[in-house]
C-alpha cells in the first residue's frame, strides 16, 4: 500500500538524484530507505530509478511516478490549509439565527455587509425563528449566534448579551385621530386604552407581547387585544389595513411607512424593545468572534457597556 512516506521518498530521491543525501534530506539511514524504495516498486511491479555512476535516474514509469507525487502532495497540502482556515474561521459557513423583528433593525444588515467585505470566503447562512427555535439550534449547532427580542433561560455555555434597548412606538393608521391629534410630547399608554390592539405573540408569551401587556396593566388597563399577528410584520399589515394599533420598536418605522404612522411615546412611559446577541462559548472561530465583536460595537454606538 503507497503511503505519503513513500511519495516524499521518491520526492526526495528524484530530486537530490542521491540516496544518501535523500536520506538525509528525510532525516533517515540510507538503508532504510534502500527497503522503503525497493518497497514500492515491488508494489507498483515497475523500476522507478535506474542507478548510474552519477547517481540515481528516474525511468520513464519513475517520472510519472514523480508527478502523480507531486500532485498528491500538492492537494494534501491545499487539504491541510483549508482545514486550518476553517478552524481560524477564514472560511467555511456561519449562521446567524434572528427573530422577525430583530433583522428589521437598521444595524444588523449593515454590519452583515460589513463582514461580508472583511471575510469573503465565509458563507452566511440566514436562519428566521422565534426565540425557542433559535436556542435549539445554538444547542444542534445549526445555528453560530442569533439576535433575539427575548432574554432566554439561564443555560449552561450560552451567552447572552443585550445588544440594543429600543423605544417603543405607537403604529396607527394613516387615517387614525391620534395621527392627527397626538401631543408633541407623546402619547401616554392611557391614550391608548379604548383602542382595538394588535399584537403578535411568540410561542411562549414571553417577548415584546408580554411587555405590551404588562405595561398596560400597570397603566391600569387591560389591552382591548383585537387580532394577534404571528409576527411583527403581520401586526404591521393589519394596522395598515385599518384594523387597529399596535407598539412596535422604534426601528420598525420603515415599514408602511405611506400607510402607517408612528408616534412616540411620552418620555414618562418608560416602554423599550430589548435586542439580545446570543451564542455558545464554544468553537470560537475567528470569523465568529469578529462577527460577536461588530455586534458589541453596535452596542456602544448606542451607548450600552460593552461585556468584558
Amino acid at each position: 500500500m503507497i503511503e505519503l512516506r513513500h511519495l516524499h521518498a521518491v520526492i526526495a530521491i528524484a530530486e537530490e538524484r542521491n540516496l544518501t543525501r535523500a536520506a538525509e534530506r528525510l532525516g533517515i539511514q540510507q538503508p532504510p530507505l534502500t527497503r522503503l524504495l525497493k518497497g514500492v516498486e515491488q508494489e507498483l511491479g515497475v523500476q522507478l530509478f535506474e542507478r548510474h555512476a552519477k547517481g540515481m535516474r528516474l525511468t520513464s514509469a519513475g517520472r510519472s511516478m514523480l508527478k502523480g507525487a507531486y500532485d498528491v502532495i500538492a492537494r494534501m497540502d491545499e487539504t491541510v490549509e483549508d482545514v486550518r482556515r476553517i478552524v481560524r474561521g477564514e472560511t467555511g459557513e456561519l449562521s446567524i439565527g434572528f427573530t422577525n423583528s430583530a433583522l428589521c433593525h437598521p444595524s444588523l444588515p449593515d454590519m452583515l455587509g460589513q463582514f461580508r467585505e472583511t471575510w469573503p470566503d465565509v458563507g452566511l447562512t440566514l436562519t428566521e425563528g422565534n426565540s425557542s427555535q433559535l436556542l435549539g439550534g445554538l444547542r444542534e449547532d445549526t445555528v453560530d449566534v442569533a439576535f433575539v427580542r427575548t432574554s432566554i433561560p439561564d443555560v449552561s455555555d450560552v451567552v447572552v448579551e443585550l445588544i440594543v434597548e429600543e423605544p417603543m412606538v405607537v403604529a396607527v393608521p394613516r387615517t387614525h385621530r391620534l395621527a392627527k391629534d397626538a401631543p408633541a410630547s407623546g402619547l401616554k399608554l392611557t391614550d391608548l386604552e379604548n383602542e382595538d390592539f394588535i399584537l403578535y405573540q411568540s410561542q411562549y408569551n414571553n417577548g415584546l407581547y408580554k411587555t405590551i401587556v404588562d405595561a398596560c396593566l400597570g397603566a391600569g388597563f387591560t389591552p382591548r387585544i383585537h387580532q394577534k399577528g404571528p409576527q411583527l410584520l403581520a401586526a404591521l399589515n393589519l394596522v395598515a389595513g385599518g384594523l387597529g394599533i399596535s407598539l412596535v420598536p422604534q426601528s420598525m418605522q420603515q415599514h408602511h411607512a405611506g400607510q402607517v404612522a408612528y408616534i412616540p411615546l411620552s418620555s414618562r412611559t418608560a416602554l423599550t424593545a430589548p435586542l439580545y446577541l446570543v451564542f455558545r462559548s464554544v468553537r470560537m472561530t475567528g470569523a465568529k468572534l469578529y462577527f460577536i465583536h461588530q455586534a458589541r460595537r453596535i452596542r456602544q454606538n448606542y451607548g450600552l457597556v460593552a461585556a468584558e
